[in-house]
């Protein structure tokens, strides 16, 4: 009798707490993002003449390259990093 007791009074707090309301929190808005005038960091930028400015350095691309899983990279005449294995 006690473990039907105590199996009623665990199904009850089961549906106790699955029946209450989770409040969601309030998520602020910086003042920036409202403004008619702001720009996205992760847009890519680009030059004045309407080309995109190309970085590839030796350790930059052998950087990249490693955290991908490749085992070497580097960068070719158009400023492209190239992965190895």
């Amino acid at each position: 009798m006690k473990v039907v007791g105590i199996a009623v009074l665990l199904a009850a707090l089961v549906c106790l707490t699955q029946a209450s309301p989770v409040e969601e929190p309030e998520v602020e808005v910086p003042a920036a993002l409202l403004q008619d005038d702001y720009v996205d960091p992760t847009e890519s930028m680009e030059m004045l003449n309407g080309s995109r400015q190309r970085i590839c350095t030796a350790a930059l691309c052998h950087n990249v390259c490693r955290s991908l899983g490749w085992r070497t990279g580097s960068c070719n005449s158009q400023l492209l990093c190239i992965c190895r294995r």
